[in-house]
């Protein structure tokens, strides 16, 4: 299963709400997810990172995201990836 990465560029205060999001996708949704930070005022990135997960969950947190005030005016932009295995 692929790991779904979410980044979007937020204002740094909005962190303690991010974290709380991310509480919500886990106690809501079952599903574990990172929060991660880049860059300096006025341009910080936010990225999220769920590891495994199948497509019908990712449409499931997009959902749950549109419902959340806190991404009212985000763009959050959605890639998974499946890890490379290594050759044997």
């Amino acid at each position: 299963m692929p790991d779904l990465f979410v980044w979007y560029h937020a204002d740094a205060a909005l962190e303690p709400e991010l974290k709380a999001w991310l509480r919500s996708v886990q106690s809501e949704l079952g599903v574990q997810g990172s929060l991660y930070i880049r860059g300096n005022e006025p341009q910080i990135t936010f990225m999220e990172m769920f590891p495994h997960i199948e497509s019908a969950t990712i449409v499931r947190i997009e959902a749950l995201a549109n419902k959340t005030p806190c991404f009212d005016d985000i763009r959050r932009n959605c890639e998974s990836f499946e890890k490379v295995k290594p050759d044997d």
